[in-house]
């Protein structure tokens, strides 16, 4: 289980009733109704689902996983700080880095390309790629000469966590 927390006001004081369901009783008490929840994917748990102890709700497991707070640790990797599992922009496949080269990463389902760290697309800005491909012209790191106020390439590349991706979920 990634949390023990309720998902509705973040209280530790929950209670497991079987399998993934769990009941947080400050959260009942201001509903006024029990409130349950999935451990895994913290989620409401659905209430036709009652007599059930498996969580029923679409993508649990692969939430629960991005749920995950276990990170990348390694000093030199590209990656360092990022969630150890991401899921993919386009087909949603969870994925992990290697730990070796730029941030950028292409899915082997799907073959979108996107940046592990700040899940864009194909991440420019970032002191990996630079290495790695270079700047060999000796200009400056406006990638954007464009000047259509379209500055999403030379945002700074910086770590997010799932939350976005679990929007989609």
């Amino acid at each position: 289980m990634s949390t023990s927390k309720c998902p509705g006001c973040q209280r530790s004081d929950i209670r497991k009733l079987d399998g993934q369901r769990a009941v947080c009783k400050s959260c009942s008490k201001a509903k006024r109704c029990v409130f349950q929840f999935c451990l895994a994917c913290q989620r409401e748990w659905p209430h036709n689902a009652s007599t059930t102890s498996s969580c029923m709700l679409p993508n649990c497991a692969l939430r629960a996983v991005l749920l995950s707070v276990t990170k990348i640790s390694d000093p030199q990797s590209s990656v360092n700080g990022c969630p150890y599992f991401r899921a993919c922009p386009g087909c949603q496949s969870l994925l992990t880095h290697n730990g070796e080269g730029c941030p950028n990463i292409i899915c082997p389902d799907c073959d979108k390309e996107f940046c592990f760290r700040c899940l864009r697309p194909e991440c420019f800005d970032n002191e990996y790629y630079n290495e790695y491909y270079g700047d060999d012209n000796g200009e400056d790191d406006d990638y954007d000469d464009d000047d259509d106020d379209d500055d999403t390439e030379t945002e700074p590349c910086v770590i997010v966590d799932n939350a976005e991706i679990l929007k989609d979920l």
